[in-house]
Parts: structure tokens; sequence; C-alpha cells
């Protein structure tokens, strides 16, 4: 039998020097050079430097005629051979399993020196000394070892798959907790801003209000104090007149225009009112509903945040009759027909309830449940703290 080597060494034989690979319809040259066909002929169409001259053999450069191949079906025949010994070379070694020195067929193992032996190979002096087995005999030993391996292997593999499978569903239940608690701080955020919003608007009207009873009253002040300027002024030019005056004309109506004088009162208007001075004062007061809304909602943000979600599983054992329960103990379902449940002291008989199938020690804990009513279209929805899990149908 050939071997792979040999195989190879002859494909290496039979290649084309333009492609590389295995000839295809192998034409001969005048030189005497092969090559396959379609690449010898895609050679000769690249145009050379004179396009007057013949093209050279891609070897030895000898110039030959375009229209000179010659098909040669021995070498076809060959490379036809050669692959067929390929092919042969790849499966019978498996099927075989033939010695790669002599050629036998293998049938020993050396246990000294973990070989795989012919005949042949057992009668050399090497090996004749060592312990021979047959293959069979000799895989045997081997065979349980390996038994054992894959035994601890699948079980360790088995404890990674349910370490896993047990981590996994472990994160859905956070991503669960995080897509929760991301909806309760947009819709708390929410209804904070819309608050905020609508308090804004409020005090924002408030000081509006302010600011315009302020100016006017500022406008009031301004008229009363102007009109008061202009009298002193008046009174202020008379004197000023009547003492640059002669004696004489001094003198006249002196007494009247003094009494006047002294006899005038001041009157001193005040800019803002006792009462427009009150409500700026109270004006702080207008914040306190928003300081203990922003002071609930952080409260309730933080009750919602810390809170940790309980899973519940129900119990079939004290389920009533006529709730059917889903495979995973997350659902209970009501059905008109009475079931063949195993009767216990824990079922329920006559309230259509269902015990979850562990308590809760400790903790803050919460869950949803929904209660679907026959005859109407929706359902639902509670936030549901109590210890007893039950739906009264009937109601």
């Amino acid at each position: 039998m050939a071997s792979a080597a040999s195989v190879t060494s002859l494909a290496d034989e039979v290649n084309c020097p333009i492609c590389q690979g295995t000839l295809r319809e192998p034409v001969t040259i005048d030189c005497g050079h092969n090559f396959c066909r379609g690449c010898l002929t895609r050679y000769c169409e690249i145009p050379g430097p004179d396009l007057e001259e013949s093209p050279t053999c891609p070897l030895c450069k000898e110039p030959f005629r375009p229209g000179s191949f010659r098909p040669n079906w021995q070498l076809a025949n060959v490379v036809e051979n050669i692959e067929r010994l390929q092919l042969v070379s790849t499966l019978g070694l498996g099927e075989e399993d033939a010695c790669q020195e002599h050629g036998e067929k293998i049938y020993f193992f050396c246990e000294d020196d973990e070989m795989q032996l012919c005949v042949m190979c057992r009668e050399a002096g090497e090996h004749a000394a060592h312990t021979m087995r047959f293959l069979e005999d000799a895989a045997a030993p081997y065979r349980e070892q390996i038994h054992k391996c894959l035994k601890c292997l699948r079980k360790e593999r088995e404890e990674i798959q349910e370490i896993q499978s047990r981590e996994n569903k472990r994160m859905q239940v956070l991503l669960t907790q995080v897509s929760t608690k991301r909806q309760q701080v947009i819709s708390e955020f929410a209804h904070l801003r819309n608050f905020l919003e609508e308090q804004q608007s409020i005090l924002l009207a408030q000081l509006e209000s302010l600011d315009g009873d302020i100016l006017k009253q500022q406008d009031e002040f301004d008229f009363l104090v102007a009109g008061e300027i202009c009298r002193f002024s008046t009174l202020i030019e008379e004197l000023e007149e009547k003492n640059e005056r002669p004696a004489r004309e001094l003198l006249t109506d002196i007494r009247s225009t003094l009494i006047r004088c002294e006899t005038r009162k001041c009157r001193k208007p005040v800019a803002v009112s006792p009462e427009l001075g009150q409500r700026i004062r109270d004006f702080p007061q207008q914040a306190l509903p928003l300081q203990r809304e922003m002071k609930m909602f952080l409260e309730k943000l933080h009750f919602e945040l810390d809170y940790e979600p309980a899973h519940i599983s129900l119990d079939p054992q004290t389920s009533h009759p006529k709730l059917l329960l889903s495979e995973d103990r997350q659902r209970a379902q009501f059905s008109y027909k009475w079931q063949n449940s195993p009767d216990n002291p824990q079922r329920f008989d006559r309230a259509t309830c269902v015990l979850a199938h562990t308590g809760i020690t400790g903790g803050r804990h919460t869950w949803v449940w929904m209660a679907r009513v026959p005859g109407y279209s929706g359902c639902f929805q509670l936030s549901s703290p109590p210890s007893l899990l039950g739906t009264e149908v009937a109601a």
C-alpha cells in the first residue's frame, strides 16, 4: 500500500506550474512542458512587449506556437490515478489501520512504549521483551477510565448548568426589579414635576399680585408726596418773597401769613400699607405645601425603591377544588367544575382561596395580583401585602 507521504510526493509532480494546482485537461507545448489547458490559454491572451513575437514557455522561456497545444491523455490518466490514490490513502488508513512503516494492519499495542504495532513491528527486536496486548484488550481498561471521567465531567457539567440556570433566573428577577423601579422613579418624578409646575404657577401668580399691589401703592404714595411737596413749596416761595420785600409791605397781613404757615400740618403718607406688608411677610407660608409634598415624595420614593419583592408559589395542597393552578404555581384560575382533589385538612372547602407554599418571616415585601371576574372583560390589579392569598370569585 502506498504511504500518504508517497502519494503527496506524486501529487506534487503533477501540479500546473501556472496555477500550482493539480493539472486539469493537461496539454503539452513544443518544449515538452505540461500545463492546464485553461491556464495556458489565459497565459497566451496576455499581450507581450512585442505583439509580433510568439509567446514563451512560463518555465524555460522557449517560444511556442499558440495553436500547437497537444492534449496529453497519458498524463491526464496519471493525474486521475494519483487523485484516486489520495482518496484511498485518506479513507483506507481509517478503515484498515495500516502501519505506516510496513503497510500491514495494526493488531497489537505495546504497553511499555504506548505504540500501536503490526505483526512485523512486534517481531522487531526493540519490542520483543515488552508487554503486548491486542488492541481491544488494551483499550478495555482505558475505556473504563474514560467512562469514569465522563461520569464525573457530566456531573460537573450538570452542576454548572444548574448554576447557570439558577443565576440566569436570578438575573432575570433582578432585571425585572430594576425595570419596575425604573418605572416607579419615572412615575414619581412625573407626579412631582406636575405638582412643582402647579405650585410654581400658584406662587408666581401670588408674587405677580403682590408686585401689582406694590406698584399701585407706589403710584398713590408718589401722588400724595408730590401734592404735599407742591403745597410746601408754595408756602416757602411766599415767605421768601415776603422776606425780600420792604418793611411796609412785609408787615402787611404778616400775622395771617404766619398763622397759615404755623398751623399748616404736614401729612406723612406711608409707601406700603400694613396689610400689604403683612402679605409680603406671610408669603413664605405659601411654600409649606411644597415642603410637605417634597417630604412625602422622598419618603414614598425611598419606600418604593427599598422594598424586596416576594416570590410567591401557590400550594396545591391548600387550593379550593374549583381553583386550577398553573404548572409554575404562579396563577390560579376559577373553574365551575369541581376538581377531584385529594382531601386533606389544609385544603379550603368553603372559601375559594389558596395559600402560598412558603411564608414570609420578616422584612418588607410586596406583590401584585390580578383578579379576572366572569362577565368582565378587564382585570383588577392590586398591590397586596397580606399573608393569605385568596380570591372570592363569587364577590
